[in-house]
């Protein structure tokens, strides 16, 4: 049993026997368990001392975070007092027996009616009422056999999720991504053939790579390392040498942007080799640019500037096309270009021109499922404006960018915006400057 803190704290166990927590403790579902003890006035401080938990992991769980780890569920029931067999962790003399009546998943309907007449009438409800509402966690049965038309769907959420990170950013999908990956691999371990198995991989491939993009704009480094390292593996399982490298590619970008140069370009040399086993001329390019950005920001321009025309060449044979939604266009690449002569121009105040011109060519065409990358390209725009001399096209297109910032959730952005405040430091005389400045360092998007 646990030794933190005093037994005589631990909640009345008559409330082991609610059927809500009963529901709760069968499927560990301990953020339920934490939600029912708050409204039965059971503090986040007195369950951590009980547990031996920080006080903020105890917040954080109570807020969703999962706990899935065998040791700290032994350690929560035993500094709780929960009998281990009403979590299905041992059996023990205070667990009812295998038989008994399980907690019905459909509320009574008379005290189901009441409660939504009294919520109607405005009245007060009381921890019973709240109780009677609480979702008690229940998986969503598995198939029997997972055929294409799982396959299918499992796809068509991925792409829905990718499309909606391409508009909102990471942030926005993140969590929705980890929950559905719980799914994926659910549909994984069920009876499949093997050509749906090989489907199966290359969807978990896309929806991983999602999940560590995603964590990447959430400023996780760590997390999509991961994540990418596991939709690289997903990938070698069938020999999806695009998938491949378009994992190694973006891990490279996350080094980039720890500015891990050394590791970028040994990511990307490795997903050069594996890209050259395509016939994808997509994924070349996309590679080659991304490396490109790698040598511009670590001071090598003409290594950068090689990149872009390699990038070039390699869409004029595009062939196989990257995964739905996924796609490296001429216009994706114009964009990138302009980006790496922004970084280039912060170096060598020469390149502003061609990054000026770069951007303002990507900008005017059709963005309007990826905001999140017109947002970057402005702001890379603002920026060259600014150190290219010319204060008043900067502060029109920065004020533009502040506007769409708000609904954009991506670190990256946040750090875009941060390097377009440091550059409003070149004018401190002109007003129009100077308020964008006072703004972007009010705005969440750069705190």
């Amino acid at each position: 049993m646990s030794t933190w803190g005093n037994p005589n704290d631990r909640p009345d166990p008559a409330i082991w026997d609610h059927p809500v927590m009963r529901a709760a403790l069968a499927e560990r579902d301990i953020v339920t368990v934490y939600r029912t003890l708050k409204r039965h006035g059971i503090s986040q401080r007195r369950i951590a001392h009980l547990t031996g938990q920080a006080q903020p992991e105890v917040s954080a769980i109570a807020r969703g975070r999962q706990v899935m780890t065998y040791d700290v569920l032994a350690r929560i029931a035993d500094g709780l007092g929960v009998p281990r067999g009403l979590m299905g962790l041992a059996h023990t003399p205070t667990a009812e027996p295998a038989t008994r009546e399980p907690v019905p998943t459909v509320p009574d309907r008379r005290e189901f009616m009441g409660l939504l007449a009294k919520i109607a009438m405005g009245a007060t409800l009381t921890t019973a009422d709240l109780a009677l509402l609480s979702s008690p966690a229940v998986a969503t049965p598995t198939p029997s056999r997972v055929g294409t038309t799982e396959v299918d769907q499992l796809r068509e959420l991925t792409r829905v999720l990718w499309t909606q990170e391409q508009q909102l950013g990471g942030g926005a999908v993140r969590d929705a991504v980890i929950a559905q990956l719980g799914w994926a691999r659910t549909l994984l371990n069920s009876p499949h053939t093997d050509a749906v198995d090989h489907q199966l991989h290359a969807v978990l491939s896309d929806l991983l790579a999602l999940a560590g993009w995603a964590s990447h704009g959430v400023g996780l480094p760590g997390a999509a390392l991961r994540y990418t390292g596991q939709a690289l593996a997903a990938a070698r399982h069938t020999d999806d040498h695009m998938r491949s490298a378009l994992a190694l590619n973006q891990i490279g970008r996350v080094y980039t942007q720890s500015r891990d140069y050394a590791e970028a370009n040994n990511a990307f040399t490795l997903a050069t080799l594996s890209a050259d086993h395509t016939e994808s001329g997509q994924t070349r390019a996309l590679i080659y640019a991304s490396h490109a950005r790698a040598h511009a920001e670590s001071g090598h321009p003409t290594r950068a500037t090689d990149n872009l025309v390699r990038a070039e060449e390699a869409l004029a044979n595009p062939q196989e096309p990257l995964p739905e939604p996924r796609s490296y266009t001429r216009t994706l690449l114009t964009g990138e270009t302009g980006l790496i002569y922004t970084v280039l121009a912060a170096q060598q105040p020469t390149y502003a021109t061609r990054a000026i011109d770069t951007l303002t060519t990507a900008t005017a065409q059709s963005h309007t499922l990826r905001a999140k990358r017109l947002a970057f390209l402005l702001t890379d725009l603002a920026t060259a404006h600014l150190t290219g001399g010319d204060p008043e096209s900067g502060a029109r297109i920065g004020h533009q960018v502040v506007d769409m910032a708000t609904n954009i959730r991506s670190n990256r952005l946040a750090e875009r915006l941060g390097t377009l405040r440091s550059a409003t430091h070149k004018h401190p005389s002109d007003a129009q400057v100077a308020d964008l400045g006072h703004l972007l360092t009010r705005s969440t998007a750069v705190k």
